[in-house]
C-alpha cells in the first residue's frame, strides 16, 4: 500500500502519539504483570515479556500497514471485515466485547481492592466500588473533552508516580529473590502480558496524528512499545526483587495471586512505607481512571451503534445501562476477580484480535511471496492458539493450577 505523503514528519509530531501508545501499554495490566508472572519465575517472565512484546508489536505493523490511508475514522471491526470479510468483523465485534467489558471489570475490582486496602478505616468494599464507578462512569459520559485536553498533564503525571514508586519499592530489594524459577508456571503469565501491550485499538488514532504516514507511524509504534517494555520490566524486577514467592506470612506472590490481588497491595504491606502507598494509590488511580475513560466511551459507542443498528434505538440511558451496568454487577458479586479479568481479556478477547486474527493475515499476505513473513505469521496463530486453549481449559477447571499453587502455598508455610 502506497504511502499517503512523501514529506517527512518532524519529530515534535512522532513523540507525543509515541507517548500515547506508551500510555495505553502502561495500564492496568502493569498492576498485574509481577504477580502473575511471579509465580513461574524470574527468567521465565523476562522469555513471557520478550515473546508477547515481539508478538504484539508485530500484530501492531501488521494493523498499520493495512489501514486505508484515505479514511479518517476506522474502527478494529472494520479493519477485520476489510481484510477477512463478513466471518473476520463478526469475530471482531465478540472479542471487542469480551475485551471492553472484562477491561472495566477488571478496573473496578483492582481499584476497590487497591482502596479497600490502603484506606485507614474500615469501609465496605462494595461501597468503594460503587463510589469509583459513579465517579469513572460520569466521566466518560460528561468530561471526556476535559480529559483529552489535558492528557499529555495526565500522561507525566502518571509518569512521574511511577518513577516514586519505583524509587520507594527499592527499599526492601534482594537480588536472590530473582534466582527463582519453576518453568512448569511459565503459562499462567502469558495472557496478562498481552493484555498489558494491548493498544491496538488506538492506531487508527495515532495514524491520524501522523497525517497516516505509514513510517511516520512505525516509529511511534516502535517508540512507545519500548518505552512501555522498559517501564513494565523495571516495575516486574522491582516487585519480583522484593516480594518472596512463598513464606509464612501473607505478603507474598503465591498468596497474592490465590487472592487476585493486584501488585501494589502486598508491595505496600511489606515496605510501611507512605511515599509508596501513596504513589501507588495515586499511580493506579490515574492509570485506571485514564484507561476507564478510553475504553468506556470505546464501550458506550460501540452499545450505541449496536443499539441504532439492530434494535433501532440511540437512547443514552439504554446505552449507558448496557454498557455500564453489566461491570457493576459482576463486579459487585465477584469483587476479587482482577487477575481473572484480565485473564479472561488477555488470552481470549485480545490473544483472537491482535495475536491469532493478524498472523492469519500475515500469512493470508505473505502466501506464494515470502516464506519468512508467512513463517512468523504462522507462529503469531500457533502462540496466540496456545494461549486461548490454555485459558479456556484453565477457567473450566481443566488445568488445577490454583490448586496446585495453594498445595505449595501451605507446604512452604
Amino acid at each position: 500500500m502506497p504511502e499517503i505523503s512523501a514529506k517527512k514528519i518532524p519529530w515534535k509530531n512522532i513523540l507525543p502519539p509515541s507517548f500515547l501508545v506508551a500510555g495505553n501499554v502502561l495500564g492496568v495490566g502493569i498492576l498485574a504483570l509481577p504477580i502473575k508472572l511471579g509465580v513461574s519465575g524470574f527468567a521465565p517472565s523476562i522469555l513471557d515479556l520478550v515473546v508477547i512484546c515481539l508478538l504484539m508489536l508485530i500484530s501492531a505493523f501488521v494493523i498499520a500497514e493495512r489501514l486505508p490511508v484515505d479514511k479518517a475514522n476506522f474502527d478494529i471491526p472494520s479493519f477485520f471485515h476489510q481484510e477477512l470479510g463478513s466471518k473476520g468483523r463478526w469475530i471482531a465485534v465478540v472479542c471487542n466485547l469480551i475485551l471492553l467489558y472484562g477491561v472495566l471489570v477488571a478496573y473496578l475490582s483492582g481499584i476497590s481492592c487497591m482502596l479497600h486496602a490502603l484506606f485507614p478505616f474500615p469501609v465496605s468494599r462494595a461501597l468503594l466500588t460503587s463510589a469509583y464507578f459513579l465517579l469513572a462512569t460520569s466521566l466518560v459520559l460528561f468530561g471526556r473533552k476535559v480529559l483529552r485536553r489535558g492528557n499529555t498533564i495526565l500522561l507525566i503525571a502518571i509518569w512521574i508516580c511511577f518513577g516514586v514508586l519505583i524509587a520507594s519499592g527499592t527499599s526492601d530489594f534482594h537480588w536472590h529473590l530473582l534466582t527463582y524459577t519453576d518453568w512448569r508456571f511459565l503459562p499462567i503469565g502469558l495472557p496478562v502480558v498481552v493484555s498489558a501491550f494491548h493498544f491496538h485499538n488506538i492506531i487508527p488514532t495515532v495514524s491520524n496524528c501522523v497525517d497516516r504516514d505509514k513510517k511516520a507511524l512505525r516509529k511511534v509504534i516502535t517508540i512507545g512499545v519500548t518505552i512501555g517494555f522498559v517501564m513494565n520490566l523495571v516495575w516486574v524486577i522491582v516487585v519480583m526483587g522484593s516480594l518472596p514467592e512463598f513464606g509464612p506470612h501473607k505478603i507474598t506472590i503465591v498468596n497474592a495471586f490465590l487472592h487476585n490481588m493486584p501488585a501494589t497491595v502486598p508491595m505496600t504491606e511489606l515496605l510501611h512505607s507512605h511515599t509508596f502507598a501513596l504513589s501507588a494509590l495515586l499511580f493506579a488511580t490515574l492509570a485506571v481512571t485514564a484507561s476507564y475513560v478510553a475504553n468506556g466511551a470505546g464501550l458506550f459507542g460501540f452499545i450505541k451503534d449496536l443499539t441504532s443498528t439492530y434494535i433501532k434505538s440511540e437512547s443514552t440511558w439504554l446505552v449507558g445501562i448496557l454498557a455500564f451496568l453489566p461491570p457493576l454487577v459482576i463486579t459487585l458479586v465477584y469483587p476479587n476477580i482482577f487477575l481473572d479479568a484480565l485473564d479472561v481479556v488477555g488470552g481470549i478477547g485480545e490473544t483472537i484480535l491482535f495475536a491469532i486474527l493478524p498472523g492469519i493475515i500475515l500469512v493470508k499476505l505473505a502466501k506464494n511471496k515470502s516464506r519468512p513473513l508467512r513463517a512468523i505469521g504462522m507462529m503469531m496463530a500457533i502462540i496466540g492458539a496456545f494461549i486461548f486453549i490454555f485459558i479456556v481449559l484453565e477457567k473450566f477447571g481443566l488445568i488445577g493450577i490454583a490448586d496446585i499453587h495453594r498445595h505449595l502455598m501451605y507446604q512452604f508455610a
